[in-house]
């Protein structure tokens, strides 16, 4: 059984009016069960790491054994039932042994100690659930209300659980996502989880508060891929970096690296869409302005992360303190950005709904000759290498605003080399030759030194404008003691920012303009 849904969580001021539609009227009435159920995995969490959920759950009077397997697209899962009658059960994985996700589960098993499966959390839950037909098919409501339980007795800990499920029973993936989207997101102001409930319940039971983060990895499109295809695993591989971790976002409490990983997530499919993107192809376009739009929404926040993890600061102020062992010291820090607020409006909701959307289309069969490839990647990347090139070359006239433009598209450039690393390139659509591989993974290496030094030397910048700002506040005030601590850190930063400055220089000019003469036609 493949199990195609989504999942929202609700905050406390829609939650009457969300459990008003899903009860629904006397002509289409919601019926009510309590769902009791014990999650098992091992104390390393080996099932989980594997995308595997595994539990007992009682539903109404009868116990089911379920196992689910992981979600490539933010709504299909592999999920397998197992009905077991009305008395208590014992786990028993055999039960699976017919279904894929069970075979899978099993050849982990077999590598674990015996007895290694534990009970580690439940849940108590009460759901309310209906049936609703929709012009592209019958889908089912489930209000879950209830809590994630871990411990016993005066060591019980509890999650509560407020969230919106919406399944396909029957139709095309598109009747969720259109129900998701009306009802959903811009009815009721609900917020994507991608955290299931067996995640957040590990959580609870490891006493953690937030989910691991969800890191995004470097893609390489493959030679025999059609553009669909290089799709597919460009979406695929994005979604758990951006939307997993808009997930613990929204929650409230999150990592500086989810925010990180978050926004590396957004450019990478940024780029790779642009590159698969034709010219009239606008919603493949639109769906990239949305990833840059919502990077740069969030580049405050992030930035004010990088500020605070620069490892120069510490040292900064391990100066000072050696120069005013008794001068107080002063921290100043900008008010916080309210990403979860940002993550949870309906625009962004939207935007992250329609990435899903767009990997539950239909694909084309490869086998028809009709998809097109991956001919026209490398024409966008001369582009964005002659946009580049024609940096590098004036870079000894460039502010700080020129070097900081230079490494966004430094960073595209990289990101766009790594994906079509392995697509052939040349008029002919050739296959490369060990050189040109070899002189492709060159340029790559140096181009990624040259953006990773300009985001050092941003970081330095950054600090100085602070550093300025602060004194002229000080200055303004009075404030003595802040402003010199602010001519301090002016003085200290200076020297370390030309020394940068100079680092970024070789760096740049490593990344040696392809040619001298007129760049490619076409947007940069």
């Amino acid at each position: 059984m493949t199990e195609i849904e989504l999942r929202f969580q609700i905050p406390a001021s829609p939650l009457a009016a969300v459990r008003r539609w899903v009860a629904g009227s006397a002509q289409s009435p919601a019926t009510e069960e309590r769902l009791q159920a014990i999650y098992f995995d091992t104390p390393a969490r080996d099932l989980a790491r594997a995308g595997f959920a595994l539990r007992l759950r009682r539903e109404g009077e009868v116990w089911v054994q379920t196992l689910k397997g992981a979600a490539p697209d933010g709504m299909t899962r592999l999920e397998h039932n197992v009905a077991l009658g009305d008395a208590t059960p014992a786990l028993d994985v055999a039960r699976h042994a017919d279904h894929p996700a069970g075979q899978a589960l099993q050849a982990l098993v077999d590598t674990l100690p015996a007895d290694a499966l534990q009970a580690l959390f439940r849940t108590d839950i009460t759901r309310l659930s209906r049936t609703l037909r929709t012009r592209h098919g019958v889908v089912e409501l489930a209000l879950d209300q209830g809590a994630l339980l871990a411990g016993e007795g005066d060591a019980l800990r509890r999650t509560p659980v407020a969230e919106l499920e919406i399944e396909l029973k029957s139709g095309q993936p598109r009747a969720v996502l259109e129900v998701a989207r009306v009802w959903a997101i811009e009815r009721f102001g609900l917020s994507l989880e991608l955290r299931t409930k067996a995640l957040r319940g590990d959580l609870l039971a490891r006493q953690a508060e937030v989910a691991p983060v969800a890191a995004s990895k470097p893609l390489r499109w493959t030679e025999d891929q059609s553009r669909e295809a290089a799709l597919g695993a460009l979406l695929r591989a994005c979604l758990e970096p951006v939307v997993g971790n808009a997930s613990q976002i929204a929650s409230g409490r999150h990592l500086p690296e989810h925010l990180h990983q978050m926004r590396v997530g957004l450019r990478r499919l940024r780029v790779g869409l642009r590159l698969l993107a034709g010219e009239d192809e606008s919603a493949m376009l639109a769906l990239a302005e949305g990833a840059g739009q919502l990077s740069r929404r969030l580049t405050a926040a992030r930035d004010a992360d990088a500020q605070a993890e620069a490892p120069w600061r510490q040292e900064l102020l391990a100066a000072w303190r050696a120069e005013r062992p008794s001068a107080a010291t002063a921290t100043p820090e900008a008010p916080p950005a309210d990403v979860a607020g940002l993550l949870l409006t309906r625009e962004v909701q939207g935007w992250m709904l329609a990435v899903i959307g767009w990997l539950a289309r239909p694909v084309p069969d490869p086998a028809s000759g009709e998809a097109p490839g991956l001919d026209g990647v490398h024409a966008r990347i001369a582009q964005w290498r002659a946009a580049v090139d024609k940096q590098i070359r004036r870079f000894d006239r460039l502010d700080a605003e020129g070097r900081h433009h230079l490494r966004r598209r430094l960073r595209r450039l990289r990101l766009a080399l790594e994906l079509s690393a392995a697509v052939p390139g040349g008029a002919a659509g050739r296959r490369l030759s060990k050189k040109e591989s070899e002189a492709r993974g060159k340029l790559l290496a140096r181009v990624h030194e040259a953006a990773q030094r300009l985001g050092a030397l941003n970081d330095l910048e950054v600090g100085l404008a602070q550093a300025r700002e602060q004194l002229a506040m000080a200055m303004a005030s009075g404030d003595v003691p802040a402003a010199a601590q602010a001519g301090f850190s002016l003085g200290w930063l200076r020297p370390r920012q030309r020394q940068a400055l100079e680092k970024v220089r070789k760096a740049v000019r490593a990344v040696k303009p392809a040619t001298p003469g007129k760049p490619p036609k076409g947007k940069n």
